[in-house]
């Protein structure tokens, strides 16, 4: 028999030979259930110890979360993934839920037994890329676990992710109805899951639009400010017209980059961005980006870790990113080369 604890839904239908839609149906009192089978389902499940999800979620050991951060990504994310982590908690919370967050680099076991010593009974984790430690752990992990923008599914995984590709192909249309047609892209980092989906809705969104893709209109960076500025220099030697960034802060950088070589923006050179970060709306020109809502994703992660928790099954939820059309892009002029 197994423990009262782990007793769920498809294990009374297996037992009593009824399909998971029945047990399930039985459980919340629908109509389409005779009263006989309700009456055996609800017995059965009092006397093996199943709890409904109200139920559960008042079980004290069902209590305690964890936000995990992949510290080195994050320090690049920090305006991203931090309020990410602070929307999660202020969810959870609200339901009596104790959230710890923590940087991957405290991990020093493997995940199942950070999650057990800890005594979490799940975790929404962010910032991971391909070359994180713990991503080869997930996929057979025993924990519930939400992954923000990153595609891994698993019996215990279920993943939140922004329409990356979708939205920024729209980008590119965007900039293909203001007469852009070579169109450079910046990479926030070749080994990050956002920022390769990034890449294909910029390659897509080319393909789209009848654009020729050129390889010298890409240049791979990371997700730092920093990087945007050194970008500057190599745009300013191509005939690009338009730039798509990987993110908001390449995106400042790039202007301010830009500036400091004498090219204006949007006069010379068009320029967007992904994220909507505050200072996007202030910046000179305000810049045309995609807004991400880190609060409804939040939201929807704690709703899912909780789903999971109460035997559901995992799934991928994609949020829809708005495009925010402000003064980086403008009309298409030819510009000559810099030569620097």
């Amino acid at each position: 028999m197994k423990e009262v604890s782990r007793m769920k839904i498809k294990d009374i239908a297996k037992e009593l030979h009824l399909s998971v839609s029945t047990v399930s149906k039985a459980l919340n009192g629908a109509f389409d259930v005779s009263k006989e089978t309700k009456q055996l389902v609800i017995a059965y499940a009092k006397t093996h110890g199943y709890k409904s999800r109200d139920e559960r979620l008042t079980v004290k050991t069902l209590r305690r979360l964890c936000f995990i951060y992949d510290n080195v990504n994050a320090t690049s994310q920090s305006n991203i993934i931090f309020p990410l982590g602070l929307s999660f908690s202020n969810y959870a919370r609200k339901h009596n839920f104790e959230v710890v967050q923590t940087p991957i680099k405290n991990i020093t076991t493997t995940y199942n037994d950070f999650m057990k010593l800890n005594n979490f009974d799940g975790a929404f984790i962010a910032g991971l890329n391909y070359k994180s430690k713990i991503l080869p752990e997930l996929k057979n992990t025993t924990y519930p676990t939400i992954l923000y923008d990153n595609v891994m599914l698993g019996d215990m995984i279920a993943t939140i992710h922004n329409e990356n590709i979708n939205t920024i192909a729209r980008l590119v249309e965007h900039l293909k109805e203001n007469n852009h047609s070579k169109i450079g892209f910046i990479h926030g980092d070749r080994n990050s899951f956002v920022s390769n989906e990034r890449f294909a809705g910029y390659i897509i969104g080319q393909v789209m639009n009848h654009m020729e893709y050129k390889p010298e209109y890409v240049y791979y960076g990371s997700f730092e400010e920093e990087s945007g500025f050194e970008a500057a220099a190599y745009f300013a030697k191509t005939d690009v017209t338009a730039i798509v960034c990987a993110s908001d802060l390449i995106a400042i950088g790039l202007i301010r980059g830009f500036e400091s070589l004498g090219i204006q923006v949007p006069t010379d050179i068009s320029v967007t961005g992904y994220d909507d970060l505050e200072i996007s709306k202030y910046i000179k020109p305000a810049l045309t980006t995609i807004k991400q809502d880190l609060d409804l994703i939040g939201e929807k992660a704690f709703m899912l870790l909780t789903s999971i928790l109460m035997n559901r099954s995992s799934q991928r939820v994609v949020i829809s990113g708005e495009i925010m059309y402000r003064d980086s892009v403008a009309p298409m002029h030819p510009r000559k080369k810099l030569e620097i």
